[in-house]
């Protein structure tokens, strides 16, 4: 992990409240910390932004996970959700941990999009859709 992060947190009052299932948004929030993390132990400026709002449509929540790490070379865009593609260190990770953030969020009726700039920064944008349970119910 790193030291001396500066964490913003912008969470609208007027958000909904979701129908998920706690453990699995646990595991998506902490691959997303884990891997901002790591991207931003080299950088001069480490900032993590975290973002909860409802859409326009009020249909959906928008969270967005935004770090000053090193970004993610364009290259590698296309490829970052499928398991065990990593751009890691061979003893830093698997590999699988934005593949488990797209497959639970997906199966919750949601989407994921990154959007990078190497030395820049990576923004990951998750939209939730309000009234729908995941895939095979609560847990």
């Amino acid at each position: 992990m790193i030291k001396h992060c500066t964490v913003l947190k912008n969470y609208h009052r007027d958000t909904p409240c979701l129908v998920a299932d706690f453990t699995q948004m646990y595991q998506v929030f902490l691959n997303l910390i884990v891997n901002a993390s790591y991207a931003m132990r080299k950088s001069e400026t480490k900032t993590l932004a975290v973002s909860v709002h409802r859409d326009t449509d009020a249909r959906s929540v928008i969270i967005t996970v935004a770090d000053t790490g090193c970004g993610i070379a364009p290259e590698h865009l296309d490829r970052i959700f499928e398991p065990f593609f990593t751009t890691h260190a061979s003893d830093c990770g698997t590999g699988l941990g934005l593949a488990v953030v797209k497959e639970i969020i997906e199966s919750h009726g949601g989407t994921v999009q990154v959007q990078s700039r190497p030395g820049k920064g990576t923004t990951f944008t998750i939209c939730l859709p309000v009234d729908t349970e995941p895939e095979g119910g609560m847990q």
